[in-house]
């Protein structure tokens, strides 16, 4: 998520109104204090895999994937493992696979359980597939979401990476939260949620996921974010909102992923 973001000042603007256009989701007050928003964060913890297969190496890649799987199965894995497939912007062709819905203490328990045979088994059958990859583990930040945590994955995942200028993370937050709120008062979509990236890659970092259930659902909606807030809390509140969401926004990037069930592993129930 972190490489390919190419944007200049007007593809900023540009792409800022279509990001904006995605926004579903209700927050919690902008006064959240860090113990609380701790609190509620404290099992959303994800780890997410980035893997780009070798040039004309698709199917090589998806057996092997395939095969992993059958490992996590033998292992009896009790973590769900699920795959997605970005076909759009500069990442096309990359796959993802995340696991979600962990405490950080989750991660010492997992890798004590399985994480050398884990890593012998994805290095022998996945690693001769790709040309790299990279991982990272974010937070899903359900204060900023109105979508709870750990949903089934949709058919395509719309997704906005919002690269922050250093140390403007509260403002962002706090403008974002202001814009749900508006948000939550209107007749939107619910299918929103945010990731924080915590380690692995350039920060801040702030991940907007949208789900949608074909590429109608792409469309815009009759009116826009800013009509909503602008209606809400009226034209000069609404104009400072999307300034300090502008402002504070070093680098945006767009791509939307597809849901690859045949790819992906859920423990036996």
């Amino acid at each position: 998520m972190t490489s390919g973001r190419k944007a200049g000042i007007t593809f900023l603007v540009v792409a800022m109104f279509y990001a904006v256009s995605s926004w579903a989701q209700a927050g919690a007050a902008s006064g959240s204090n860090t113990a609380a928003v701790n609190a509620q964060n404290a099992s959303n913890v994800c780890r997410i895999f980035f893997q780009t297969p070798k040039p004309g190496g698709t199917a090589a890649f998806e057996a092997a994937r395939k095969k992993h799987n059958q490992f996590h199965a033998s292992q009896k894995d009790t973590w769900t493992w699920n795959t997605f497939e970005i076909g759009t912007g500069d990442m096309t062709g990359t796959y993802v696979t995340s696991t979600c819905g962990h405490a950080w203490k989750d991660f010492d328990d997992w890798e004590k359980k399985m994480g050398k045979a884990d890593a012998a088994d994805a290095g022998a059958s996945i690693g001769p597939t790709v040309v790299g990859g990279n991982n990272g583990f974010y937070i899903y930040r359900a204060d900023m979401s109105l979508a709870p945590p750990n949903q089934p994955p949709a058919p395509i995942t719309s997704v906005t990476i919002y690269t922050l200028r250093p140390g403007t993370v509260p403002d962002f937050i706090d403008a974002i939260k202001k814009v749900n709120d508006a948000l939550s008062k209107a007749d939107w979509p619910k299918t929103s949620g945010w990731l924080q990236l915590a380690n692995g890659g350039e920060a801040p970092t702030f991940v907007l996921l949208n789900s949608r259930q074909n590429w109608s659902e792409f469309a815009p909606l009759p009116k826009s974010p800013q009509d909503v807030v602008t209606e809400t809390l009226g034209k000069e509140a609404a104009d400072a909102i999307f300034k300090t969401i502008r402002e504070t926004t070093a680098r945006l990037y767009t791509h939307a992923a597809t849901y690859r069930s045949d790819l992906s592993y859920s423990p036996a129930k």
